[in-house]
């Protein structure tokens, strides 16, 4: 067993066997086959590729090997080799290998393709919402056909298609929150109502409420709402008026919304323990659609912040809700919501465990344990930055979260977490469940 923090030493690859864990340096990732410059040795092909690429010495990290490299006296007699024929190169190896890479290089680019079609999408989707709110802020109904044809199309997509990926969207400065948190709330209640077993009806009820939940904020002024320091006890109390203002917008189309719709509206800051408001009802009281999108706007609210530097990350969010407000929640609905993100949601800063730093991009809802991650390495240009999927790299996973205050600024500004954090659904990309 090898020590833990020993220190990184460098080693000639004479010394090399199975089970080290090396990092090459002095060659870019574009001039060498193999998809990272850190990894565990798994086979004596593999270091006789690193010699035939004509690498002399390579870094051996102590901590992260099974086994240390062999001590100099222990190599073979250099005269002895020498004096062999040399074989030939194993150029099959390193053919394979590059194409591997290729290959990989090939998915990357129609991921990064998918990416920018999904952020064009969702700028298109928050358009469209915010033409939705505004008019019916305004009290125009006209947009109520539109807001219902985009929520059914929203839930039968989620409905239709299980392998559906979540995606973490750019968000340009001038966006206003309101519409990007609507937007969020929407999508991420479907797909935990969809992991609940909601069918079509309920899930447009769902869709609609989730999409409106904060209606009622258009009647307040927004020197309150946008307000940096504490609020008054009376400006808390006109906040807390948002759901029954909300209510009574939706009750002017009665025949429009369900009544699901508008339980959803005036109840979604209720708490299943019966300290939420305005009704302070308990969880037998509070509707099941109710509770599915409390979760949802309590985890995006917590990633979301008027100021961005109070955010939590949304590992961290989804771990505060389940250690400190459990109580607030359906735990059954939590649980299944943090199944939905997994343990590391989109936008999570993470540390596998070949020692790369990465951001959270994706998760599909199918092995969330194994999302898509963009990999730091400073011998990339951030613009070509390589995502690697974890459920195709089977010796990789998750070691860690790590706060994006704890980077060095070059990680910091190659990765640029989020200061806003906001979600869509990439209804093209399908992946086959990790072995």
């Amino acid at each position: 067993m090898t020590k833990p923090n020993a220190p990184e030493y460098v080693v000639s690859v004479d010394q090399l066997r199975v089970g080290v864990f090396i990092r090459i340096e002095g060659f870019s990732w574009f001039t060498h086959p193999f998809v990272f410059r850190s990894f565990k040795l798994k086979s004596q092909e593999q270091i006789q590729t690193i010699k035939d690429l004509g690498i002399s010495q390579v870094i051996c990290i102590p901590e992260r090997s099974d086994v240390l490299p062999l001590r100099p006296e222990k190599q073979v007699d250099k005269a002895a080799e020498s004096a062999k024929p040399t074989p030939p190169k194993q150029t099959t190896a390193i053919d394979r290998l590059w194409q591997i890479k290729r290959e990989r290089a090939a998915r990357l680019k129609q991921k990064k393709e998918r990416i920018v079609k999904c952020e064009q999408q969702y700028t298109t989707s928050l358009k469209q919402v915010s033409s939705i709110m505004k008019g019916i802020a305004s009290g125009s109904f006209q947009e109520v056909p539109q807001a219902i044809n985009f929520v059914k199309e929203l839930s039968e997509f989620f409905l239709a298609d299980m392998e559906s990926t979540l995606h973490l969207m750019n968000l340009t400065a001038t966006e206003e929150r309101v519409y990007f948190h609507s937007l969020n709330v929407a999508v991420l209640s479907l797909m935990l109502g969809r992991e609940a077993g909601l069918g079509l009806e309920e899930m447009n009820s769902l869709g609609i409420g989730a999409l409106f939940h904060d209606i009622g904020k258009s009647k307040i002024e927004k020197k309150i709402l946008l307000k940096r320091t504490a609020l008054t006890k009376p400006e808390m109390a006109i906040l807390f008026m948002h759901p029954k203002f909300g209510m009574e917008i939706l009750q002017k189309q009665k025949s429009v919304f369900p009544k699901a719709v508008s339980e959803i509206v005036y109840q979604h800051h209720e708490l299943c323990n019966g300290k939420g408001y305005p009704e302070k009802l308990t969880a037998e009281k509070i509707s099941r659609l109710t509770k599915i999108v409390s979760i949802v706007n309590t985890y995006d609210n917590h990633c979301n912040k008027l100021e961005a530097q109070e955010s939590l990350t949304p590992y961290q969010a989804l771990s505060f809700m389940f250690t400190q407000e459990k109580q607030w929640f359906d735990l059954n609905l939590l649980t299944v919501f943090i199944r939905c993100l997994g343990v590391y949601p989109p936008g999570s800063i993470v540390a596998l465990n070949n020692g790369a730093i990465g951001l959270v991009i994706s998760v599909n809802a199918v092995d969330p344990l194994y999302p898509s991650v963009l990999i730091y390495d400073p011998d990339i240009p951030k613009e070509e930055a390589i995502i690697v999927d974890l459920k195709e790299e089977t010796d990789l996973k998750v070691e860690k979260s790590v706060r994006p205050a704890k980077l060095p600024e070059q990680i910091f500004n190659y990765l640029s977490p989020r200061q806003r954090i906001t979600y869509y659904v990439d209804p093209t990309e399908k992946s086959k469940k990790r072995p």
